[in-house]
């Protein structure tokens, strides 16, 4: 669901959920309190602030904890804990768990808190530590959480990102890229080795914080065994087992609503190939891989973080040495920190730059010129294979056909009002989003205007949810613009 600026509009929202924001807060306030110790060693922290969030009315808070000595040796004193209090939506939106548990005793963040891991041991400079990870249980039920590091005097990039010269972007854009390139360098992913010190990660409170998790593989390791451990029609490996629930899992959570059926139908042919069918009443046809492509994909894995908008990406201004003896120094934005990885997850890269695809114009995945410049900087990470663009044209496919049952859905309208305001079309596959003729210097609306127009479908969303309640009810929506009674 979109989510307004609006504070009257907020506050309905809320009351249809039959609660308040406020009263949320001191519930998970209290609740985290009593977590804290448990998770913590007994450590209290000096002081909890609250870490503003995308979106209140969903049940999951983010807190910053500051300790006036470590929890633990090696520990941070400054810490970040990230709290579901209840479960994820399904509604098309940014803030779906794209790598949710399949295992009913693990965190739904334990599976990316390990690539997390793995991106650290490749570009620590960049990557908060992961601290702990698991179930809490509480009165409530099991809630899930995770703490990481804090990097303290940092901005996230989205604050400013707008205002700075496209000169500035440009370097920024390319340190990001450069911090992809070496995570993606020199890993062949499927190792039975790897698999084994990604699973041996403790999360549980009790590693040595003071070193660092062994994750080295020798290079020259042999890769999995074929066939005759994963014989078809599963695939030649368990990368290609890996890429289609992956597949399956984005047509699931691509949904609108939790009523819709999965917007992707996957089918292995006995061959080895793969076929993706689309749930859209015969209107747009399949892909087809062939067993040589899909094998080829299956075998260029890469670490993927699956969200990097300004919003994930930490800033800040470094003071550079003078040019010259006696000259002056220079200040200069850095990037510092790349966070929020709970989507991330092994895939090819063109599965995460083809969600970037799916989901441009979505809430908060609305800035055009940084969308443009990723997919520009990036295209050389894509490989020039057939089965790799097959993959792009997978992701958007899976995203259009969601929105086959019913386009109303205030994530699929914002989405829409956003793409036409910004005149773009599809264009080519490794492409993407492009301005349309005649449009190529158009300037985008600013994030006010933006803001204003998910106001405005918000408005008209609880309007037509007010028409169809009883003029006598007692609902909170009653004396809300539209409310027939």
């Amino acid at each position: 669901m979109v989510v307004p600026t609006d504070p009257g509009l907020m506050r309905t929202l809320a009351l249809m959920g039959g609660y308040t924001i406020q009263q949320r807060e001191v519930e998970y306030r209290k609740t985290l309190d009593s977590m804290i110790p448990d998770i913590l060693w007994g450590a209290k922290p000096a002081n909890v602030d609250l870490v503003p969030s995308l979106n209140p009315n969903l049940p999951r808070r983010v807190y910053k904890l500051q300790f006036d000595a470590a929890p633990k040796p090696g520990v941070s004193r400054q810490l970040l804990i990230d709290v579901k209090f209840g479960p994820g939506p399904i509604d098309g939106s940014i803030f779906v768990n794209t790598c949710a548990s399949v295992d009913s005793n693990l965190s739904t963040f334990d599976h990316a808190a390990r690539i997390q891991e793995l991106a650290r041991s490749r570009i620590p400079q960049w990557v908060p530590r992961v601290i702990r990870v698991g179930v809490f249980d509480s009165p409530e039920g099991d809630l899930d959480y995770i703490v990481t590091e804090h990097m303290p005097n940092t901005v996230a990039l989205d604050k400013v990102w707008a205002s700075l010269p496209p000169e500035t972007q440009s370097k920024l854009m390319d340190q990001l890229v450069a911090a992809i390139e070496l995570l993606h360098s020199g890993l062949v992913i499927g190792r039975v080795a790897l698999d084994a010190k990604l699973e041996a990660i403790d999360f549980s409170g009790g590693a040595d914080y003071t070193v660092n998790p062994d994750l080295a593989v020798p290079t020259t390791q042999v890769d999995y065994p074929s066939d005759d451990l994963f014989p078809r029609p599963l695939g030649h490996c368990p990368q290609l087992v890996l890429i289609r629930a992956l597949f399956a899992k984005y047509a699931n959570d691509a949904r609108a609503a939790r009523h819709h059926p999965p917007a992707g139908d996957f089918k292995d042919g006995a061959d080895g190939s793969f076929s993706s069918g689309f749930t859209t009443n015969g209107i747009m046809g399949s892909v087809e891989f062939t067993a040589e492509e899909f094998h080829e994909v299956a075998h260029s894995m890469a670490v993927c973080h699956m969200d990097l908008e300004p919003r994930n990406i930490l800033i800040k201004t470094v003071e550079l040495p003078a040019n010259s003896p006696g000259g002056k120094t220079r200040k200069e934005l850095k990037l510092v920190g790349i966070v929020s990885w709970q989507k991330a997850t092994l895939a090819p890269f063109a599965m995460e730059r083809g969600l970037k695809d799916a989901l441009l114009g979505c809430q908060f995945n609305h800035d055009y010129s940084w969308y443009r410049l990723f997919v520009d900087r990036t295209q050389h990470l894509i490989p020039p294979s057939d089965g790799h663009a097959m993959i792009l044209i997978v992701m958007m496919a899976i995203r259009i056909a969601s929105r086959a049952p019913d386009c109303s859905h205030t994530n699929m309208v914002h989405q829409e009002e956003w793409i036409r305001k910004e005149k773009l079309k599809l264009a080519l596959v490794r492409s993407g989003w492009v301005r349309k003729p005649g449009h190529e210097n158009h300037k985008s609306g600013s994030d006010r205007e933006y803001r204003e127009m998910g106001n405005a479908i918000m408005r008209r969303f609880v309007a037509e949810m007010a028409e169809s309640i009883p003029a006598h009810s007692h609902n909170p929506l009653a004396g809300f613009p539209g409310y027939p009674g």
